[in-house]
């Protein structure tokens, strides 16, 4: 279909870069002080799980050929694959974590004897910070553990509609990110 007609087309750019443009406005929108104190209360608390929805690899060739290949569950991609069906947590019990988290990617140094080994860990957060970021409505939870030879440095984001990122970096790993979201554990 072509277009002749000058006003017309310009209309139609105009039109299409302006809906373009105000989709790419921020999502984000100031919490209601309800929630804003509940988000306050679970980073005081520390006492939450965090189950994964996806896990964010750095993409490598031996992602890409295993996408290739159809191994990754439907909907995924090297970037990006979905956990639905897996089972996985984060748990923050006040300065103690527990994770048990699938990994994608490269491993550098591998010291698991033939069995295929995620991201596991439960012992102390090292290091542990905690930063408000008011602008745009979160809170990062920064800390170290050490689990026999591997070293993790993870952050994970907090938002105000429980929805969590968790990054870990390692001494053995590429980096990679998990998210999904948060429920309040009841002791």
């Amino acid at each position: 279909m072509r277009i002749s007609n000058r006003p017309t087309a310009l209309f139609l750019s105009c039109l299409f870069l302006l809906l373009t443009f105000s989709a790419c406005k921020s999502a984000e929108k100031p919490l209601s002080p309800e929630e804003q104190a509940r988000l306050d209360r679970i980073v005081a608390d520390r006492n939450f799980t965090m189950i994964a929805q996806w896990a964010e690899p750095t993409p490598d060739a031996g992602l890409n050929a295993m996408a290739s290949a159809g191994l990754f569950p439907p909907g995924s991609s090297p970037s990006r694959i979905n956990l639905g069906e897996n089972s996985n947590y984060f748990k923050m019990k006040g300065d103690s974590v527990f994770i048990q988290l699938p990994y994608y990617g490269e491993r550098q140094v591998v010291k698991t004897y033939g069995r295929a080994e995620g991201i596991t860990y439960e012992g102390l957060a090292k290091d542990l910070k905690v930063n408000r970021n008011t602008e745009h409505n979160y809170y990062d939870i920064g800390f170290s553990a050490k689990d026999r030879s591997e070293i993790f440095l993870c952050n994970l984001r907090l938002y105000g509609g429980k929805r969590a990122l968790l990054t870990v970096q390692s001494n053995q790993r590429n980096q990679i990110r998990y998210d999904g979201n948060i429920t309040v554990d009841n002791d």
